[in-house]
């Protein structure tokens, strides 16, 4: 009889969650998937089959065993979590699979060491102690050996409630990222500032640009994590190339370099040629654009800029934007008077550019019950299937002005620009079930996503820690699972919080939520030839559906039952034809109602399992977050200076 082997890689959340930057997600979840990649070998050339996930045909594997073809891969395309089937004693292959890892993770931690820290330990007190303590005894590898036939995971699971791993004591300052582990001078700040400065001095003084700024202390493995992209050779075996990795801010800038590059490529080539003359090194980060259609010689290296270079209150912040030593503050507001001459030019539809927006879109998606499917399909057809949906994330990824982060299995994070996430979140959603085709039952194989629309100056790790709980405890516990939730959140907080299942609409008609929501988006948007409708009417019908549901102060996320006897749709159409600024002509009555239905066929949630039977006309459930979540997609910024 054959015996299954679960082996799962711990922390996950600790480590990839714990990231600043967008480059320091990708490394963690790069790292991740590379050390899983060492242990699958290892538990492959001590005997053992992999069997779950299906990794003959993965290029991070293949590099891993070296079988390297093409260029190497740039994202994590492995889970945390494998399957290993044998006929003999499971405990070698376990050991092995272990040994593996902790072999190439030594490698990594090293080639870090050697290059940026080892020259200056001798100004620290106790660093090599503290490297040795961290790297050593961070990952915990737990494993389980039973029958093979048991179908599932259960087995882990309760392993995983046993808690044998215990990490070291961490004394003094904490890591600026990961803030239960020391940073490594050894020094507290209160007590010996001077050397805990001179210490991390030392370090910059190997690193170059932006990669350690100088109110960052690290860890080991936070330094590790940001820093082994610049020896990838010696680190990982082959190079990556992390200098196209998007900021946040970028993110938010992208569909506005696009209309700058259309509407004012002159003044962007100008402006960029001053960049270089005037701020410091780093002023272009990426050797090249990250998304197709966006390299335009006639705009010159403006596509490459820092993205905070783009906007004019950053570039007044010497904090956030630095100039060459010796450059004076008129070059700044020369900066910032060339860039504002590009605000004011208008595009070809007579809207003035006006600045790019600060939001960007965070995307975490995950399929649904997938220890159930496994029990109804058999392991061996949903590994396929899952390895069909790997392929093809990155292609759609792109395809919506996004970079994904990670794509293993049924597992996804990525980064996008605001206006194309929820297209790609239900895009996505539809490859998931076409990756497992006839093999299931139609409806069977489902994905639930999260996109939370962040600024770009919150904390990378809140933002992620508000995707796993949209996604976690909205869309999968809350809704049913096969759901969509999504976020806007500000600088002052939460904005909106909307859940809805893929397919909207009573008695089985199949609208997709996304289109429904873009077609309310359209109606909002300014649009010089035909307005559409107001921002107002959505905060009106908030204020009036607080009345009546007795929502004594409204909160995101939140549904309200309607009173019986009370219809709120004549009220919505109302309100909606009353919000019109449109011409009265033959047709304004059509589109007066084509519009109101987009606003009452978003006010009911949409959850599973969903009804057996339409719940008639009337809506008894009622929630405004579809609506402002529509009317944020139309104006992220409120530019209304710029109309």
């Amino acid at each position: 009889m054959k015996t299954r082997l679960d082996i799962s890689i711990g922390p996950v959340q600790g480590f990839v969650s714990q990231s600043r930057r967008t480059r320091d997600l990708w490394g963690s979840s790069y790292l991740l998937a590379f050390l899983s990649a060492h242990a699958m070998r290892g538990a492959k050339e001590a005997g053992g089959e992999i069997v779950q996930p299906k990794v003959d045909n993965d290029p991070l594997f293949k590099w891993v065993c070296e079988e390297r073809e093409g260029d190497p891969p740039r994202i994590g395309t492995l889970p945390n979590h494998f399957v290993v089937e044998t006929d003999g004693d499971p405990r070698p292959i376990a050991a092995a699979a272990t040994d593996s890892l902790c072999v190439a993770w030594a490698r990594v931690c090293n080639a870090v060491w050697r290059c940026f820290v080892e020259h200056a330990a001798s100004d620290g007190k106790g660093t090599k102690d503290i490297w040795d303590r961290q790297v050593k005894r961070f990952w915990e590898v737990t494993w389980t050996a039973g029958p093979s036939d048991n179908g599932g995971g259960g087995l882990l699971a309760r392993r995983k409630h046993w808690r044998s791993h215990r990490p070291p004591d961490e004394p003094g300052d904490k890591c600026s990222i990961m803030h239960d582990l020391q940073e490594l001078s050894g020094f507290i700040r209160a007590q010996d500032r001077a050397k805990q400065n001179q210490f991390w001095n030392q370090v910059r003084s190997r690193i170059r640009g932006l990669d350690l700024q100088d109110n960052e202390r690290l860890c080991a493995i936070a330094l590790v994590k940001r820093m082994f992209p610049r020896v990838a050779e010696n680190a990982l075996g082959w190079d990556v190339d992390a200098s196209r990795w998007p900021s946040t801010v970028y993110f938010g800038a992208v569909p506005w370099i696009r209309r700058v590059i259309d509407g004012a490529p002159e003044k962007a080539r100008e402006y960029a040629n001053l960049a270089r003359e005037t701020a410091a090194e780093d002023v272009f980060p990426m050797q090249s654009p990250p998304f197709e259609g966006l390299l335009a010689p006639e705009a010159g290296d403006f596509p490459k800029l820092d993205a905070n270079y783009m906007h004019s209150d950053f570039v007044l912040d010497k904090r956030l934007s630095q100039l060459k030593d010796g450059v004076g503050q008129d070059k700044r507001e020369e900066l910032a008077g060339a860039l504002k001459r590009i605000y004011d030019t208008k595009d070809a539809q007579g809207k003035l550019l006006g600045p790019p927006s600060s939001f960007y879109a965070l995307l975490l998606a995950d399929g649904d019950r997938l220890g159930k499917l496994v029990g109804a399909a058999g392991g061996d057809v949903v590994s396929k299937a899952l390895a069909k949906f790997t392929d093809r994330v990155p292609k759609v990824v792109g395809r919506h002005d996004g970079v994904p982060v990670y794509a293993g299995g049924d597992d996804v994070l990525a980064m996008l620009t605001a206006d194309s996430a929820l297209d790609c979140a239900d895009e996505l959603s539809n490859a998931y079930g076409e990756a497992f085709g006839s093999a299931v039952a139609k409806g069977e194989a489902t994905l639930s996503a999260a996109v939370v629309f962040a600024h770009a100056r919150l904390p990378l790790s809140s933002v992620l820690r508000e995707a796993h709980r949209l996604l976690d405890d909205v869309a999968k516990d809350g809704n049913g699972r096969n759901s969509l939730a999504a976020a806007v959140l500000k600088r002052g907080g939460l904005h909106c919080e909307w859940v809805t299942t893929w397919v909207r609409g009573p008695d089985g008609d199949e609208d997709r939520a996304v289109a429904l929501l873009d077609q309310l988006k359209s109606a909002l948007v300014y649009n010089a030839t035909e307005p559409g409708l107001s921002s107002s009417l959505i905060y009106r019908i908030r204020d009036t559906l607080s009345m009546l549901c007795g929502w004594d102060s409204w909160r995101p996320g939140e549904w309200g039952a309607v009173p019986d006897g009370i219809e709120i749709e004549p009220f919505l159409r109302a309100e909606t034809f009353r919000s019109l600024d449109i011409r009265m002509d033959e047709h304004a009555a059509e589109r007066a109602e084509s519009l109101a239905s987009r606003v009452v066929g978003l006010l009911s949630p949409a959850r599973n399992p969903q009804p057996a039977e339409g719940g008639g006309d009337r809506i008894t459930e009622a929630g405004v977050d579809a609506l402002l979540l529509a009317r944020f997609l139309a104006d992220p910024d409120d530019q209304e200076a710029y109309r």
